[in-house]
């Protein structure tokens, strides 16, 4: 960054107004808030669409604060284009309410700017309904969908996964059957959103569908989706099918997969199964995994094991503040049975 400052004073010193290669260094040095003021600071010959374009995408990566005053100034500058609409509706579909506010006045900007009347830019249109989606404005979400003239996958996939995480389980399933085209990413938000309310059968039934018949090869998503769906029917058999196409993909690396793995075996009753992956996660275990097998060892009444496990967590981190609400009851309810047992011998 100190090299970008260096260039700036020379090109200052020369009189020189090239902005180009020094938004760029500075860009690239990570700096978002010196990239706005060197911006602001060309009032009488305002840069380029582009490069607003440029620093706008810094910007709504890294959801910095300052993506709202710098997609203001290039409206003003009237230096918007699409791909400045894309970047502020990806960018509002995770952010605060102030930010959604401005991003509902900017759909209001895009439909004057013209922009957005041909509806021919698929990625303005997959952002505009994901932003909806994700800000849970489903109506909306669907307005749009409805109005645009042409959709392409990627629109009916910001729509479906909205329908499917918010449980409206019934249009997620008109939409997928109206879908000219469906990936791997229409497969996944159906398989995703029957586990996640409740109708785990129907989870394996389209993961089925879609691995035999369809051939669509799940990824990590659709992997740790369906392998809550099999612990909860006991499908512990299609279980193991999933971890052998995992292992030979090397999808087991995703920690949420194996996480969902290590869950699958304890409840479907193979603590040997449950151990055996929880150990092949090494290093990479997060306070879910060690949950998963000390509960794991608890319910299945090995308690002794359990406790083992939970005093080398103690050892770890903090992590262990939060495992002490969670097992500890647990942890001594598997005591007291055990010896209440014993004790009637």
């Amino acid at each position: 960054m100190e090299e970008a400052k260096r260039l700036h004073a020379r090109l200052l010193r020369r009189g020189e107004r090239r902005l180009q290669p020094l938004l760029l260094r500075v860009l690239a040095a990570g700096d978002l808030r010196y990239a706005a003021l060197l911006i602001e600071s060309f009032p009488s010959s305002p840069p380029s669409a582009p490069l607003h374009n440029r620093l706008l995408h810094a910007l709504a990566s890294a959801r910095h604060q300052l993506l709202l005053p710098v997609f203001s100034r290039a409206h003003r500058l009237r230096l918007l284009a699409p791909l400045s609409f894309t970047l502020l509706f990806s960018a509002s579909a995770a952010a605060s309410s102030s930010s959604t506010r401005f991003a509902v006045c900017a759909h209001a900007l895009l439909i004057r700017s013209g922009h957005f009347a041909s509806g021919g830019d698929p990625f303005l249109a997959s952002a505009l309904v994901s932003f909806y989606a994700k800000n849970r404005l489903l109506a909306e979400a669907r307005r749009v969908f409805d109005e645009l003239p042409r959709r392409d996958a990627a629109v009916y996939n910001a729509l479906l996964s909205a329908y499917a995480r918010g449980g409206l389980i019934d249009a997620a399933e008109k939409l997928f059957e109206e879908m000219p085209e469906k990936n791997v990413v229409s497969w996944t938000a159906m398989v995703s959103g029957y586990a996640q309310n409740g109708r785990h059968e129907k989870a394996v039934e389209t993961f089925l569908e879609m691995w035999e018949k369809g051939g669509v090869r799940p990824n990590e998503l659709t992997v740790s989706s369906v392998l809550p769906a099999c612990a909860a029917v006991g499908a512990m058999e299609l279980g193991r099918k999933v971890e052998r196409y995992a292992r030979g993909k090397g999808l087991l690396k995703n920690l949420y997969v194996a996480n969902a793995l290590v869950e699958m075996y304890a409840k479907c009753g193979s603590i040997r199964g449950a151990w055996k992956v929880f150990q092949g996660i090494g290093q990479q275990r997060d306070l879910c995994s060690w949950n998963s097998m000390i509960m794991a060892f608890a319910v299945h009444g090995l308690w002794r094991e359990a406790l083992v496990l939970f005093h080398k967590l103690r050892g770890l981190n903090q992590m262990v503040l939060h495992c002490l609400e969670s097992f500890w009851p647990v942890l001594m309810e598997a005591w007291w049975m055990k010896a209440s047992c014993s004790s009637t011998r």
